[in-house]
């Protein structure tokens, strides 16, 4: 596959700020990211912090596809 067939859908998108002083190359990364979809955000003071919030979005965003829709009224 080339990156070019690489499917990228938006609800996977995040925005991610790393604080100035958040060192770059060690794990110490602190800042914040948002999930660009759903608008839900958060700081993070690691990296471990940062994917929890990461894996957290996505399988809501799984669960939230996979669940029948429902008609009005039910």
């Amino acid at each position: 596959m080339s990156k070019t067939d690489v499917s990228l859908p938006s609800n996977r998108a995040f925005v991610i700020q790393l604080q100035a002083n958040s060192v770059v190359s060690g794990i110490r990364h602190r800042g914040r990211v948002e999930h660009v979809a759903s608008g839900r955000a958060t700081h993070f003071p690691n990296e471990d912090d940062f994917w929890a919030f990461v894996d957290t979005v996505l399988a809501k965003e799984c669960s939230e596809r996979s669940e029948p829709e429902r008609l009005a009224g039910d």
